[in-house]
């Protein structure tokens, strides 16, 4: 089922119309956001893509937050502290990740924003499949914000044991 989904909502989100204008939705519901405003520490994905656009929520977090993005060794999700986005370079999957060494070991103080190609009702998401969101919040207790377009907000129940929901989904 999850493959399909998976085909499914690329195609969808790949087509999504007003892309800017959901984008700048997107935007001002998480700066407003009051978890987010609480938190010390943002972890947040690098837009890879069709995904929910990030590059101007780590630019604005980047002057109020410390900021961590993640980065992929050896089949596992680190994230590590960046201080610009020239921090970055094309990595796993040829998606952007941190060329810096500074590895965060902390998240009390932290939120973490993450992608999703779809959500459901009950804040699971279906990524690419690869497992690396879930294992890193088996790992880790921390309050997770998934960022999606409306038109990938779905009613299915698809998720499995070793899936962890986010506390809260975002969207246009």
């Amino acid at each position: 089922m999850k493959k399909e989904l998976r085909e499914k909502y690329i195609n969808i989100r790949d087509n999504i119309s007003h892309r800017e204008e959901k984008n700048n939705l997107i935007y001002e519901k998480v700066i407003n956001d009051k978890k987010v405003n609480e938190a010390q520490t943002i972890l947040i994905y690098v837009s890879f893509r069709s995904e929910v656009d990030t590059s101007n929520l780590i630019k604005y977090f980047l002057k109020t937050k410390k900021v961590a993005v993640p980065k992929i060794e050896n089949n596992t999700m680190n994230f590590y502290y960046i201080n610009s986005l020239n921090d970055l370079t094309k990595g796993y999957f040829g998606i952007l990740e941190p060329t810096t060494s500074k590895r965060i070991e902390n998240f009390s103080q932290a939120i973490c924003i993450t992608p999703g190609l779809c959500f459901n009702n009950l804040g699971y998401r279906l990524g690419y499949g690869q497992g690396f969101y879930d294992k890193f919040l088996a790992k880790h207790q921390v309050y997770t914000i998934g960022l999606c377009y409306k038109e990938c907000l779905i009613n299915i129940n698809f998720q499995e044991d070793n899936d962890y929901p986010v506390n809260k989904v975002i969207s246009d």
